[in-house]
């Protein structure tokens, strides 16, 4: 009869350290993604957007250096796939979103941060609209209950 091995504190909390750095790394491409659709969605990334971009990490809890400097180079990583090709950083992009798919809370958190980066540049155009609305479709969250829209525009 084969004996269970017996797992101390320190392996269970090295365990639960692990998957919190995948699921901090998961976060962290998948808001590059998004906001990188988002910011090229015009064909070119503005300093507001990229400002606002890099804000957005306490949004989701993520407030360390450490993430910072990762969600910056994923953000150039992702933007750099735009400026290849549009179409395969699209889909490149939607493909990293679509990895959280059914988590609201996390979903409503990342919609918030890409509209903001749409208006930071003073103008939200009808293609950071659109952009951000194939976001909410990837997540599964309906666009105008996630926050897509400003509430301006809901006369």
């Amino acid at each position: 009869m084969p004996t269970r091995q017996s797992r101390t504190q320190a392996d269970l909390q090295r365990d639960l350290d692990l998957w919190h750095d995948e699921e901090a790394s998961l976060q962290i491409e998948t808001i590059a993604a998004a906001c990188a659709l988002i910011a090229y969605a015009d064909g070119i990334v503005r300093p507001a957007e990229h400002d606002s971009m890099a804000a957005s990490l306490s949004r989701f809890g993520l407030v360390d250096e450490r993430s910072r400097q990762e969600l910056l180079a994923e953000f150039e990583h992702a933007t750099a796939r735009f400026e290849i090709d549009p179409s395969t950083g699209e889909r490149a992009a939607l493909a990293a979103i679509d990895r959280l798919r059914g988590r609201a809370r996390f979903g409503r958190a990342l919609i918030e941060t890409c509209r903001l980066i749409g208006e930071a540049d003073g103008q939200y155009i009808v293609e950071e609209q659109s952009a951000l609305v194939k976001i909410c479709r990837q997540l599964g969250l309906d666009p105008v209950e996630a926050g897509a829209f400003p509430l301006a525009a809901k006369v």
